[in-house]
């Protein structure tokens, strides 16, 4: 409702149009679904190293661990690169640059962003905005530690010589759930 509130909140579709290596190139919201697809996988080779560790396959449980952790600081490298984009400069028409009184204005231009001065009109949409993806960013930080933590435990054999993978199942736990944030943040931030 908020977006559609104000006519200083941004038109999604140009704001997450950007692509590391393709400037000047539209692709709305491909990079955004590249890093959900990233995280999602993770989620995926997570759930795999919690069925290795059930089978108690150490050598399973360290190879997926591995590349949850692997998508975990890739998300996070891309949600770096996201912000550093938004900070530096991105495309950022609002919705009250391009219509005016209900209708929408032909030929208009969309400029950089610079956060130096607030292109947004009122700062709702970039504190929002870096508020929300940065406590997420946070979680997923935290996840990695932990997944680091676990993979380090397999590795060695601890949960072996316990005689379960338990932790595993338990990490695993929270990092489902910061996955299921993420589509939660994609689909009412992004999308909407």
């Amino acid at each position: 409702a908020f977006t559609f509130s104000t006519e200083y909140w941004p038109i999604p579709e140009k704001v997450y149009e950007a692509f590391p290596g393709f400037h000047g190139v539209e692709l709305p919201l491909v990079f955004v679904g590249l890093m959900t697809f990233i995280l999602i996988m993770s989620s995926v080779t997570m759930v795999l190293a919690v069925e290795a560790g059930h089978r108690m396959d150490k050598k399973g449980v360290v190879k997926w661990m591995l590349w949850t952790i692997i998508g975990g600081f890739a998300f996070l490298g891309c949600q770096a690169w996201e912000w550093s984009h938004f900070i530096s400069g991105t495309d950022t028409a609002t919705i009250g640059d391009v219509v005016v009184n209900g209708i929408w204005k032909e030929n208009y231009e969309i400029f950089g962003a610079n956060l130096n001065f607030n292109q947004y009109g009122p700062p709702a949409f970039a504190a929002l905005f870096f508020f929300i993806t940065g406590f997420h960013g946070f979680h997923v930080f935290s996840g990695v530690v932990l997944n680091v933590i676990i993979f380090f435990n397999a590795a060695t054999g601890l949960y072996e010589r316990r005689g379960h993978y338990e932790m595993v199942e338990k990490v695993g736990l929270y990092w489902h759930f910061v996955d299921l944030v993420w589509v939660f943040v994609f689909t009412f931030f992004y999308l909407i």
